[in-house]
């Protein structure tokens, strides 16, 4: 990830967490709002990667 000035605190906050994570850990419900705090603050061009992440964590809850 690149640091950019124009990223919502909250997200950088987010994938600084989500990033420390294993795959595993990313995609439980512990970690749900912290996800969706990613999503709502993500900038567009990251947008899509988050999506397809979003599709993995429903598919296995």
């Amino acid at each position: 990830m690149h640091q950019d000035e124009s990223l919502h605190p909250k997200f950088v906050e987010a994938m600084r967490k989500l990033t420390a994570m294993s795959e595993e850990d990313r995609l439980s419900d512990d970690n749900k709002e912290l996800f969706e705090q990613a999503m709502n603050y993500a900038p567009l061009d990251i947008q899509p990667q988050l999506i397809e992440i979003k599709k993995k964590y429903d598919n296995l809850h």
